[in-house]
């Protein structure tokens, strides 16, 4: 039995964010390079985009209405090219 602490790290998260769910990946990732090391982790939740009602609404008008996008969705393709170019560790296909 492993006489150290437990590392305690807080993570912060927003369940529909994609940059979220790439850090998520990434910590999973490095905490298996360490199997010795105990870990806990304390998930935080955070409502990334606290003007959206309950209900919910389209993710057209989320998108225009978030950053007024004047060029279409290509914002929203980020994470899908950060996931090409790191080879599909990241992210779902």
């Amino acid at each position: 039995m492993s006489t150290l602490k437990p590392l305690k790290i807080d993570i912060v998260s927003d369940v529909v964010c994609p940059w979220c769910y790439i850090g998520k990946r990434r910590i999973e990732n490095a905490l298996a390079l360490v199997p010795d090391v105990p870990v806990e982790v304390r998930w935080r939740p955070f409502f990334l985009n606290n003007w959206v009602p309950r209900e919910g609404i389209s993710r057209d008008e989320y998108l225009t209405r978030q950053v007024r996008f004047s060029r279409g969705l290509q914002g929203h393709c980020r994470p899908r090219r950060y996931r090409r170019g790191r080879g599909g560790a990241d992210l779902p296909a």
